[in-house]
């Protein structure tokens, strides 16, 4: 195990000399985390008629605490990562921002291999750690961290706070929208989707994943109230959906398919339920319907756009396979081929990779122990599953349209991950966000074993 420097002033090689506890980054870290909790105390005030509101501070709470711990482990044991660079690389975007604001705003349109990029960065302003500035997705991670730090006065903690606070909104934002459904009670629900250890740890500081996880968990409830009809299009949300969806382009553009393929299997069923009656009718509009969906799927994959993609793949999996910068443990999905065909021989590995692995036995650093727990538990609950009335609960699933959408929003998302990660810290922090879509599913009752109460069984006896 590594040493751990616990001394006031930190250096790293990758963070230009940063330093984290000056005393303007105690000032700023306390005034944001004063602000955060009144603004969070008046938004629980104004829904305490709303009885899973209960766990609005709860959930701020939790992801605040497992900020401070992802910013410590990678400060004082990690000495540096991604986390630290993405940081150092938006001090001296704002830093260029006070200095010289054209050329920041030029920065926003290029990174350091762009043919014909200059190099706008000076010794006043610094210089961001070259393995970011050369890459445009990780690049990008850091200009938008940039307009943060003019809030928080450069402060590496105040901007971990409060990217917790969005992440909180965020994560809190989606499980109101589950709650509407009336799946599960609301405090089952609140332990899937706002107290996973592992997500809140990954998933709420200076990272690459925060950001991803906000976008999702705000998307997926805005779009589907939108087309639903729950709520009315506004300019305002029309305008957060393509600013959402900008930020995963430049982030991780796959995810973006994530997103939309499941609603087309989601609204499949609601469409199935609205204007059919036999049930067998509608098995069959939905069986079509996902057959037509897989085949276009299939067509996407051979068609020039795809093959694109597929190149990006390779040539990222060769990457974290070869590269001595990216350590930790590794897995191997065998000999793949970047094919159409070659992509549906390596989903099923990839699907279970994507959702159970890391195992306890590969889940010994300190970084992953939460994972290795967390393997465990689902192998338990997908054992239960499968063995208590598993068939039932498969057509409950087929029947509700927000379920269906988390059934394929987790095969999606897990075959991406768990084919182009490679590396078990990779693997981990890139999966995040599906985790409460699968416990959803895991936990799911068959029809029969839902207890309707009393006076809502008489309301539909009247109603008949």
């Amino acid at each position: 195990m590594k040493n751990i420097d616990f001394s006031i002033v930190l250096f790293n090689d990758h963070t230009n000399k940063l330093t984290f506890f000056t005393g303007l980054d105690i000032l700023m870290l306390l005034f944001w985390l004063t602000l955060i909790l009144i603004i969070a105390s008046y938004i629980k005030s104004q829904n305490n008629h709303k009885e899973h509101y209960q766990f609005f501070m709860r959930n701020l709470y939790f992801k605040l605490v497992f900020s401070f711990i992802f910013a410590f482990y990678y400060i004082f044991f990690i000495k540096g990562g991604d986390t630290i660079a993405f940081y150092d690389a938006s001090r001296v975007l704002t830093n260029l921002l006070f200095k010289y604001p054209e050329y920041y705003l030029q920065e926003w349109s290029t990174y350091s291999l762009q043919e014909g990029y200059v190099n706008h960065f000076t010794p006043e302003t610094g210089f961001p750690p070259g393995w970011i500035a050369r890459e445009p997705e990780g690049y990008f991670v850091s200009k938008l961290f940039s307009v943060i730090n003019i809030f928080t006065g450069n402060s590496y903690l105040a901007t971990t706070v409060l990217s917790a606070f969005i992440t909180s909104l965020a994560s809190f934002k989606l499980y109101d929208f589950i709650v509407s459904f009336g799946i599960h009670d609301h405090k089952k629900l609140a332990l899937y989707f706002l107290f996973i250890p592992s997500l809140s740890f990954w998933c709420t500081g200076v990272s690459k994943d925060a950001l991803i996880v906000i976008c999702l968990y705000y998307l997926i409830p805005t779009i589907y109230n939108l087309v639903s009809g729950k709520a009315k299009l506004k300019l305002w949300n029309v305008l957060i959906i393509i600013f959402l969806f900008w930020i995963l382009l430049n982030i991780r553009s796959f995810m973006v398919a994530v997103i939309i393929v499941p609603f087309i299997f989601a609204f499949n069923v609601q469409f199935a339920k609205r204007y059919f009656s036999s049930k067998f009718i509608r098995s069959l509009i939905r069986s079509i319907v996902i057959i037509i969906g897989f085949l276009f799927i299939g067509f996407y994959f051979s068609g020039e756009t795809a093959q694109k993609y597929l190149i990006e793949a390779e040539v990222t999996q060769q990457d974290f396979k070869n590269n001595k910068t990216y350590t930790g443990a590794k897995y191997d999905l065998g000999e793949v081929t970047f094919t159409p065909s070659g992509l549906l021989r390596a989903m099923p590995i990839s699907i279970f990779t994507g959702i159970y692995r890391p195992f306890p036995w590969e889940a010994l650093s300190p970084g992953l122990i939460l994972n290795g727990i967390e393997c465990l538990l689902l192998i338990y609950l997908s054992f239960g599953f499968i063995f208590n009335k598993g068939g039932k609960r498969i057509a409950r699933i087929r029947n509700s349209d927000i379920l269906t959408y988390s059934l394929y929003f987790v095969i999606i998302f897990a075959f991406m991950t768990g084919f182009t990660s490679v590396i078990f810290g990779i693997l981990v922090r890139l999966r995040a966000p599906l985790l409460p879509f699968f416990l959803l599913l895991l936990t799911i009752k068959p029809q029969e074993d839902i207890v309707v109460p009393e006076e809502e069984t008489l309301e539909s006896a009247v109603a008949n």
